[in-house]
């Protein structure tokens, strides 16, 4: 069950059947149509959960242990998509016909926390790093191993620079922004804006593919914000 902010019933849940595969760090892969109401709902505001849980227990599913994990909804990066979509047609060969329609997307929940149930008396919050893996495969772009790294370092010690990228390259006036995803070709960004939590993508003027690289594209377009912001 896909549960997203409704856009159209302003402020209210709204819950929806999602099959899903996993991401190599293990996170929740789904495809879903522009179309949808829930697709709508994430393009305005990205926060989502996802419950899912045990299968052998239909017959009495509160017997059963659930999970329920929360994150950010986000389109998958493109460096990641083929495997993203390589994973999904394994467990879902009969969705082969919808990756060839224009109006399908596969999206990831970069998660933050999950709520685990496994029975009376075992109930626990579990933050991302418990439950996200940190060995994941670098071969699919050379910044993955560092991505954590670089989203910390830009959250805890360049706020204004994210905010000052929201407003030049997406034209979003946040209150606060975070960035959640970084790779070769871009980086991927939750702006807090009008009270909704907004995904932004921003790309680099050019392919990076080292962490130098990517401080290096990070300073030059804080100089191009301000110019732009500046107008």
């Amino acid at each position: 069950m896909l549960c997203t902010i409704s856009k159209k019933i302003e402020g209210w849940p709204f819950g929806s059947i999602s099959p899903y595969a996993m991401t190599d760090e293990g996170e929740p892969i789904i495809l879903i149509s522009e179309i949808a109401e829930h697709t709508r709902n994430l393009r305005a505001d990205a926060r989502a959960s996802l419950i899912v849980q045990d299968s052998n227990a239909i017959k009495d599913p509160q017997a059963g242990a659930r999970a329920t994990l929360i994150g950010y909804a986000m389109p998958v990066p493109a460096p990641y998509l083929e495997d993203a979509s390589r994973r999904y047609l394994q467990l879902f060969p009969n969705s082969a016909s919808f990756f060839a329609a224009h109006d399908f997307t596969l999206f990831q929940i970069k998660v933050s926390k999950v709520r685990f149930i496994g029975g009376f008396g075992e109930i626990y919050w579990l933050d991302r790093h418990e439950i996200i893996s940190a060995d994941t495969d670098s071969n699919i772009d050379p910044i993955t191993a560092h991505a954590e790294m670089i989203c910390d370092h830009m959250n805890e010690d360049h706020a204004d620079a994210l905010r000052m990228y929201a407003a030049a390259f997406a034209e979003t006036q946040a209150e606060s922004s975070r960035m959640i995803s970084v790779d070769s070709r871009g980086f991927d960004m939750i702006a807090q804006a009008g009270g909704a939590h907004k995904h932004l993508r921003i790309d680099f003027q050019s392919i990076v593919t080292t962490t130098e690289e990517v401080r290096a594209a990070m300073v030059d377009m804080v100089r191009r914000a301000r110019q732009i912001v500046a107008g």
